[in-house]
């Protein structure tokens, strides 16, 4: 049987992380992976950090000033003020040791706090960070590293939000990048981690592997027992632990139910199975509620998309198409029922339910865009311009359009004419669509005036595409897990042996939603299991 010091469940951010930090103290490490792919959901992400406590930023910034901004973020709910400041305290520590390996995080200039620029401890700029890497520092991992069906690599997100250039120049760039195979976005992020756990620290890895259970020994765990795709199974040993790093649970059977939603398709890797809750729980872990869900909306667009290596449908994440102009959404009376442009505060009306009308009231939902829409911007995986499939329904006038999808048409009607009016003085008195200083510069189109969200919905043909409930990978419920990643029992001891990092741990710390909290929480709790293990004679 093989023997490692530290074996990490997870091909993603947080166990490359991991792996890479206790392989610099010389320990022998495995990535063990269940896909044929490395990068896991963070691969698929945006690959925006957060990252706050530089001293030194311009300005300067402080985990008291950080640790306010989630305070506030996340409203009156109750959450572990004690870790959260653990985890934010060695935000710069773990970023230094990354940086120390090659990975150079960059700053996005300008960008201010997600979603509360004028909210207590937000910050106008510095805690917003991208990575970007040439696809020929992997070598021969970059086959094995995951496509991104969601974001187009190539520009930063620096360069995205450059005003100046105009729609050819951008294309242009990304033509060039392309050729070059520059990753940034989430695949640059992974991509980094990639090069220095298993190219500069020579982890090992293998694909394929999906881990049954995990073996203990004498009380502790000490080893996993894995599957290849022939049934084939194989056990390795680990001497000082094991790191659960394999996401959430978006792709589960139970996801919907255990979300209490009327919806829920996974975004993610098909990898995400929430098979960490298997493993730990048979180890005696605890499961505890943390801040999601977390989920944004989106739809499979044509029968040919799939996720790369499997045969499962890929639902494009459509919330940056929802933020631009000639667009809104609508519920089945044929009436808005949040601001479309910010997909974390419309997630609450979703998953309101009628008592009276034994029903979702929010759910089912459609959104609207008409021909300008199709003319001048991207469908997820149909670019602008593209003729669209037969599945997108569309109709010359909202009332044929509504009758076709099964909408109130004389209230959709309505609807229409009073946001048209409003958007094209710039305004949505009734959400505020649009009011968002990031979401203005994410997901609007800055050429658009006098609001780069807001667009009348005027020009036929119109179109109508249901809307699915799709997962992020920030679920409700995961294992629960101490500053070091040390997975937790009901009592709050320790399991022996077993670790655990990113969406796999339930957030109780911060109960809500920042861009790019995740993937620094995941980074940072990995580098802390790696100091952990290391420490660990």
């Amino acid at each position: 049987m093989p023997e490692y010091d530290l074996i990490c469940v997870g091909g993603g951010l947080g166990g490359l992380a991991a792996a890479a930090r206790a392989a610099s103290s010389g320990l022998r490490v495995l990535v063990i992976e269940a896909s044929q792919y490395l990068g896991g959901g963070g691969a698929y992400s945006g690959g925006l950090m957060w990252a706050p406590g530089a001293p030194d930023g311009d300005p300067p910034d402080s985990v008291d000033a950080a640790d306010a901004y989630l305070r506030y973020a996340q409203g009156e709910r109750n959450s572990d003020g004690d870790l959260r400041r653990e985890i934010l305290s060695s935000a710069q520590e773990a970023l230094a040791f990354y940086r120390s390996l090659g990975i150079d995080f960059e700053v996005v200039p300008g960008n201010p706090d997600v979603y509360y620029p004028d909210a207590p401890g937000s910050m106008p700029s510095g805690r917003m960070l991208e990575c970007a890497i040439e696809g020929a520092r992997l070598q021969r991992l970059r086959s094995h590293l995951s496509p991104s069906p969601h974001y187009r690599a190539g520009l930063r997100h620096r360069e995205l939000f450059d005003s100046t250039r105009t729609p050819q120049q951008i294309e242009a760039l990304f033509a060039e990048r392309e050729r070059d195979d520059f990753l940034t976005m989430g695949i640059g992020l992974a991509a980094a981690f990639v090069r220095a756990a298993l190219i500069q620290h020579d982890v090992d890895w293998v694909l394929g592997h999906r881990v049954q259970r995990l073996v203990e020994h004498s009380g502790r765990v000490s080893g996993v027992r894995a599957v290849d795709p022939g049934g084939h199974e194989s056990e390795f040993f680990a001497r000082r632990g094991v790191l659960l790093a394999t996401g959430g649970y978006g792709w589960a059977d139970f996801a919907a139910d255990l979300e209490g939603l009327p919806d829920f398709v996974e975004a993610g890797p098909p990898s995400i199975r929430g098979d960490h809750l298997c493993l730990a729980e048979a180890a005696g872990a605890a499961v505890v509620r943390g801040g999601g869900p977390q989920f944004s909306m989106g739809a499979h667009l044509q029968s040919g998309d799939v996720h790369s290596g499997t045969e499962a449908p890929l639902y494009s994440q459509l919330f940056d198409v929802m933020g631009l102009p000639h667009t809104m959404v609508v519920n089945r009376a044929g009436r808005r029922f949040g601001d479309e442009s910010y997909y974390v505060g419309i997630n609450s009306a979703l998953s309101r339910w009628d008592p009276a009308g034994r029903r979702w009231e929010n759910f089912p939902c459609y959104l609207l865009f008409d021909e300008q829409f199709r003319k001048n911007y991207r469908l997820g995986t149909l670019p602008a311009g593209a003729a669209y499939p037969d599945t997108i329904a569309r109709a010359d006038t909202l009332e044929a359009l509504a009758a076709t999808v099964g909408i109130d048409g004389e209230a959709l009607a309505d609807t229409v004419s009073d946001f048209n009016a409003n958007a094209d003085l710039g305004i949505d008195p009734v959400f505020g669509r649009g009011s968002k200083a990031f979401v203005r510069r994410r997901y609007g189109d800055a050429r658009h005036q006098p609001n780069p969200n807001l667009g009348a919905i005027a020009e036929p043909p119109i179109y109508a595409l249901p809307l699915r409930l799709l997962g992020i990978g920030v679920c409700t419920f995961g294992l629960q897990a101490d500053a070091d990643a040390r997975v937790l029992r009901r009592d709050g001891t320790p399991v022996p042996g077993l670790f655990a990092t990113g969406n796999a741990v339930a957030t109780t710390e911060f109960r809500g939603y920042v861009t790019g909290y995740a993937n620094t929480r995941n980074i940072v709790m990995a580098y802390r299991a790696g100091c952990a293990v290391s420490a660990n004679s």
